[in-house]
């Protein structure tokens, strides 16, 4: 019989025909042995599967081939080196174990050697550590991560089946779930996670069945095509005796992966796999981790590991519909997606799960049976809208790497970074409390985090003292004239910040990205200072503890959102003097002011309210504001309360600090003086609350009286012929553009007509004819000519003759 069975696999290495390949699996700087692992793979020859490794040899010598597998009673496995037959290693029993011990040591060339293995069925062998040692491997220390992972194994053979662990008793459960404020995405942070089979087959088209027996915890069996998912299937009792059973007509013939899954998530087990009646895979391990999102999500998502840590650390990753349903999305090693973060052995599905894929779960395993590691899992975080609506502003951010965590809001980076969602804050301005009188804006943002004044209780204090790029949580960006911008990384304010960093982006989207992903000297700039926390937090109010964000503190009970509304009487103050404002200014200011607003949308990754204001159309609109102050500062006061304009405050600034200025002040001095309310909570407050307070002082003291209109030079208002018997024409000459109406009255028939609505008319002349005939008298008349411009009325009459 072994002569027939090396002849078999000797027709089978001389007659190699590749018909389908696996994913190719990377490996970097796995040095196994005396050589490194370059990569492996399945291969389909001649209608048997191979599990293929590339190796890079240091130097020609000969080799002992020592590999962790498992392996069925009986099963004899062919090794090739470079497409030529090099023998067969023997398995000693069911199970995992070493394979080798039986096989001589073989010849290897330096630099790069193709070794296979196969034994002769569709299945891939499952050889999933290879070590090639120039000295007999079998000598080595029995404390190396294969002898541990094998003793693990004993004793989950040692098992009695059914007995089900539940989660608790497995005592490896070290995840724990930061918090996330409006983030689109659930995440497990810390997370140990375990190896759980996952072997791959070849099937042709047509029924095929799979099954488990002698499981020692509740299992779910899935079988999936990785590169299509409408073939996939998953079971968890539907086999005999309560084990899993998959019974499939499979219409797309190639490798399909099979895979185990705990039911209750962190239970570990084993099992044994049948297909088609015979044992495939004896002593299968049932382990990994499982993440939930808060409901089914479609659309596109992405779903990833990062941070690995740990001995070999390599994850996989699947997408679900439910706990232990069929498989809608699957990666290993995430690359090739056009991004420039480099992803190593994290896993990353990026996908449209739409329709009838929307998914809820996502279950992370070891790639391989000896690694052991600690990985941050993130589930449903979206596409980020920042390169896409912004790419000219952000060349070194590719669509692939920018990740969202959040829909764009009201809150912008440097809130984000100090664990403020409520309000914008761009510590400089001089609405902010944290604005410096001195020129060093670099100590505003000291202020405010250090919490100097305080944040919200329990907010996390940073120094810039001691801070370097490798161990700062906070970033502040900067041009070479201006700062810009701050982003924020794992664990700053207790939040996860995905893969690498964090932004906020003014009002776009909250978005994972590479640390320096966002540099651009004209827009940006690129990383300047750097902040660390202290370990300590704001005490005040009563706060014993940290606190992630502002809603948190006010949740506790410690603080309240001061939002600083108008009183009553302001209110109203503020609309009379709206409605005495010359019509034909606020209808000019308005107009300037939507040109304005069609601008934001060019700066909305901006965070200081100043950079809104460097344009043309800002220009024009502050122009008109200095011909009339006054009225400018009344139409000013109004956007800013009634439409929240937090950006149209410098122009509040600027019409009112030379008188109104020490008002401002003795806002933000009350804000300090009276931190709490009645009720000992402290008050928490934003910059565009103190813009509303300030507001309110002003309009205490601004006298009330119709705010003069603006004045607009007419040239002339000319009608001729006059007197006239038939047609007279209306000639008006005008200085600049403005509002024009006209309208004629007949003395005698008391006919009236209107000869123009009002409309916007451009600097020049403009002419409107009348005939007089069939409106005036036929006995004569007096026609009264009205001209309404920018709400000033100018009066003329046309005397008509028979």
């Amino acid at each position: 019989m072994k002569k027939l069975f090396f002849l078999f696999f000797l027709f089978i290495c001389l007659h190699q025909v590749t018909a389908q390949q696996t994913e190719i699996k990377r490996y970097y700087g796995v040095r196994n042995g005396d050589v490194e692992i370059m990569s492996s793979w399945a291969q389909m020859r001649n209608g048997y599967s191979h599990k293929v490794f590339m190796v890079n040899v240091p130097s020609t010598a000969y080799y002992y081939i020592n590999t962790l597998g498992n392996r069925g009673n009986g099963d004899k496995v062919l090794v090739t080196v470079n497409a030529i037959q090099q023998g067969i290693i023997y398995p000693e029993k069911a199970g995992w174990q070493w394979l080798g011990k039986n096989f001589t040591a073989i010849k290897l060339s330096a630099g790069k050697n193709e070794i296979s293995f196969t034994d002769g069925t569709v299945a891939v062998p499952m050889i999933e550590e290879l070590y090639l040692t120039v000295s007999n491997p079998w000598s080595r220390s029995s404390n190396s991560p294969e002898d541990q992972f094998l003793q693990k194994i004993k004793k989950l053979e040692q098992q009695p089946p059914a007995v089900f662990k539940s989660a608790q008793e497995v005592g490896d459960l070290t995840e724990k779930v930061l918090p996330n404020p409006q983030g689109n995405y659930a995440n497990a942070i810390d997370t140990q996670f375990t190896y759980s089979h996952f072997s791959t087959i070849y099937l042709a088209v047509g029924s095929h069945t799979f099954t488990t027996s002698g499981s020692t915890i509740n299992r779910t069996l899935t079988v999936f095509n990785p590169t299509n998912y409408t073939y996939s299937w998953s079971n968890v009792n539907g086999g005999p005796g309560g084990e899993s059973g998959l019974y499939l007509y499979v219409g797309l013939a190639g490798y399909y992966n099979i895979m185990l899954r705990p039911v209750t998530d962190g239970q570990t087990g084993i099992t044994n796999i049948i297909y088609n009646g015979s044992t495939l895979v004896p002593n299968a391990v049932i382990g990994g981790r499982r993440i939930q999102m808060s409901s089914l999500k479609g659309g596109p998502m992405n779903f990833f590991t990062a941070k690995l840590t740990g001995t070999g650390a390599d994850t996989r990753m699947i997408a679900t519909r439910f706990a232990s349903s069929s498989v809608r999305g699957y990666n290993d090693d995430y690359y090739g997606g056009g991004g420039n973060w480099a992803w190593g052995l994290c896993s990353r599905i990026k996908k449209d799960f739409s329709g009838a894929d929307s998914v809820q779960f996502a279950y992370v395993c070891a790639y391989s049976p000896t690694s052991t590691g600690i990985c941050d899992i993130y589930a449903g975080g979206g596409n980020s809208n920042l390169p896409v609506l912004e790419p000219s502003n952000f060349p070194q951010l590719t669509t692939d790497d920018a990740i969202k965590s959040a829909e764009g809001s009201s809150y912008n980076c440097i809130a984000w970074s100090g664990g403020i969602t409520t309000d914008w804050v761009w510590p400089p301005s001089s609405l902010s409390t944290y604005n410096c009188t001195s020129a060093n804006y670099l100590q505003c943002f000291d202020n405010f985090y250090s919490n100097n004044p305080v944040r919200y209780p329990g907010a996390w204090n940073y120094t810039r003292t001691g801070a370097t790029v490798s161990n700062a949580i906070v970033d502040l960006w900067k041009t070479a004239t201006a700062y810009t911008h701050a982003s924020v990384t794992k664990p700053g304010n207790n939040h996860p910040h995905g893969y690498d960093w964090e932004s906020k982006p003014g009002g776009l989207d909250r978005t994972f990205h590479p640390r320096n992903a966002l540099t651009n000297p004209s827009w940006y700039g690129s990383v300047s200072n750097y902040y660390k926390p202290t370990g300590t937090f704001a005490r005040v109010a009563g706060a014993m503890e940290s606190f992630s964000t502002d809603a948190d503190a006010v949740k506790a009970g410690l603080a309240i959102f001061d939002k600083a509304v108008l009183t009553a009487t302001a209110e109203n103050k503020l609309a009379r003097l709206l409605q005495n404002t010359d019509p034909g200014f606020v209808r000019q200011f308005n107009e300037l002011y939507l040109e304005w607003d069609k601008t934001k949308a060019a700066n909305a990754s901006l965070s200081d309210p100043s950079m809104y204001c460097k344009n043309k159309a800002y220009e024009n609109m502050e122009a008109l504001t200095k011909k009339n102050p006054l009225a400018g500062l009344v139409v000013v006061m109004d956007k800013f309360v009634t439409q929240k304009d937090h950006f149209i405050g410098d122009l509040l600034v600027l019409l009112s600090k030379e008188k109104y200025g020490k008002l401002l002040e003795e806002v933000k001095a009350d804000r300090l003086t009276k931190p709490n309310d009645d009720q000992g909570r402290f008050r928490i407050h934003g910059d565009h609350d103190n813009g509303v307070l300030y507001i309110e002082k002003i309009l205490k003291e601004l006298e009330e009286v119709k705010v003069a209109q603006q004045e607009i030079e007419i040239i002339s208002i000319q009608v001729a012929p006059n007197p006239a018997t038939d047609w007279f024409t209306i000639r008006i000459k005008l200085a600049e553009t403005a509002t024009v109406g006209i309208k004629a009255t007949a003395a005698q028939s008391r006919a009236m007509k209107t000869i123009l609505s009002e409309k916007e008319l451009p600097m020049g002349t403009h002419s409107y004819s009348l005939n007089a005939k069939g409106f005036a008298s036929g006995n004569g008349d007096i026609i009264t000519v009205q001209v309404m411009i920018n709400g000033q009325l100018k009066t003329t009459k046309v005397l008509v003759t028979k």
